[in-house]
């Protein structure tokens, strides 16, 4: 289901959860297991399947070892799995979405009539203030 405010919001869960400080990204670092998501997650699973067996590369066997070390050996520093699934949901609505020619259109007007909200004068700042808690320069 599409927010009220009916605009497009292809990937972002509850405002309160949208970032995380550095803080918080450290201390989730020694809980988060790339493996749990990988075992659990079926639609994790799959994509990764698809990659990590040659799918995508046929004629490159191998060429996403990298990738599969990163993720699952390495331990996924970056927690990248964490957001598979609600990306995948995410998807799924916005597939549903374009299929409805009259509901993209309308959607997709009211986003771009509200896009100065988000303006990145005003966001980049208030980022790096209120999550990465660095000052800024004045330019």
């Amino acid at each position: 289901m599409w927010p009220k405010n009916q605009s497009i919001r292809a990937f972002r869960r509850c405002q309160h959860e949208i970032y995380l400080t550095v803080q918080q990204v450290e201390n989730g670092r020694s809980w988060y297991d790339p493996h749990w998501h990988y075992e659990n997650e079926p639609e994790t699973r799959a994509a990764l399947d698809l990659i990590f067996f040659g799918f995508f590369s046929r004629n490159e066997p191998g060429i996403f070892s990298p990738l599969r070390d990163t993720l699952l050996t390495r331990g996924d520093c970056h927690m990248h799995l964490a957001d598979l699934t609600s990306y995948c949901q995410a998807q799924e609505r916005l597939g549903a979405l374009y299929a409805d020619p009259d509901g993209w259109a309308r959607k997709a007007v009211l986003n771009v009539a509200r896009s100065g909200r988000f303006s990145s004068d005003r966001t980049i700042p208030e980022y790096a203030t209120e999550i990465w808690n660095v000052r800024c320069p004045v330019v």
